[in-house]
């Protein structure tokens, strides 16, 4: 086996994985009235959590306080602050994947962002499935996919 199968292998496998385990996940609604009240605070799910620090692409943008929430997170044992903290660290650590990858895939995001929740979606959803972006993107769960959507709409408009 080269390094080319074995690298190939484990992408395959990570987003076998990572697919798997955001297939049952609750997706947002398209609809802006079914986002969360203001009051309700968003927090992000143990297993998302433990999805997002078992993708290589998301641990290595990770800074180390955020991967430490993150892990508190996953094991249950995080405070109600770490759980809120938890998805900016994840947030952040998608967009500077998306940043690392930048071109074609960078402005798409501020493009889609641009024309709305639903169109952003579906362009992240529109990669391919094997691209370290949508796998991390699958990964991240519903609340913290519509952080980075208005992280990124807070950009461009």
């Amino acid at each position: 086996m080269n390094r080319n199968t074995v690298r190939i292998a484990t992408v395959s496998a990570l987003a076998a994985l990572t697919l798997g385990a955001g297939a049952g996940l609750a997706q947002a609604s398209e609809a802006p009235q079914a986002r969360p009240a203001a009051t309700a605070q968003a927090t992000l799910s143990a297993s998302d959590a433990r999805a997002l620090l078992a993708n290589p692409a998301v641990s290595a943008e990770l800074k180390a306080e955020d991967a430490q929430t993150l892990r508190a997170v996953a094991n249950g044992t995080a405070t109600e602050v770490q759980a809120r903290a938890a998805i900016g660290g994840a947030v952040k650590a998608l967009f500077n994947l998306l940043k690392k990858y930048g071109g074609k895939i960078l402005s798409g995001a501020y493009n889609a962002a641009k024309a709305g929740w639903g169109k952003f979606r579906s362009y992240m959803d529109g990669l391919p499935w094997y691209h370290p972006v949508r796998i991390a993107w699958v990964a991240a769960g519903a609340e913290a996919q519509y952080q980075l959507y208005t992280y990124i709409r807070s950009l461009v408009v």
